[in-house]
């Protein structure tokens, strides 16, 4: 593996979080699932995951952002993924991620799509 990163920062004036990934991230990338799941047990209401940056992701590591999906999902969150590089956007195809979790050409796009009232 060549090498992952992963930060973490508010957006939207504080109406999300957004989870940045660089670098290659497979079953063995223990940060994305320790970011995910501290950034999940927060319960936001929006969580981004920017792949801009992300030139690999294989099956393992899209388990762990479809698992963080799922637990936001049960309790009135959203996750939604943001601009992967086509590499990455061809496995998240192939695997189904994009029928399941919403994917946006960018965070403000994003932030825009999930309006809440009030």
């Amino acid at each position: 593996m060549i090498g992952f990163s992963v930060s973490v920062l508010p957006a939207g004036d504080g109406a999300c979080t957004v989870v940045r990934l660089a670098g290659e991230a497979d079953t063995s990338t223990t940060e994305l699932r320790d970011a995910l799941a501290a950034q999940v047990a927060t319960g936001p209401r929006l969580l981004l995951v920017d792949m801009t940056a992300l030139t690999f992701i294989d099956s393992g590591a899209t388990q762990m952002i479809t698992g963080a999906y799922q637990v936001l999902n049960r309790t009135g969150g959203t996750l939604a993924l943001i601009r992967p590089a086509p590499g990455v956007a061809r496995v998240l195809e192939l695997l189904g991620v994009d029928r399941l979790i919403p994917v946006y050409g960018s965070v403000e796009e994003a932030i825009e799509s999930a309006r809440w009232p009030g």
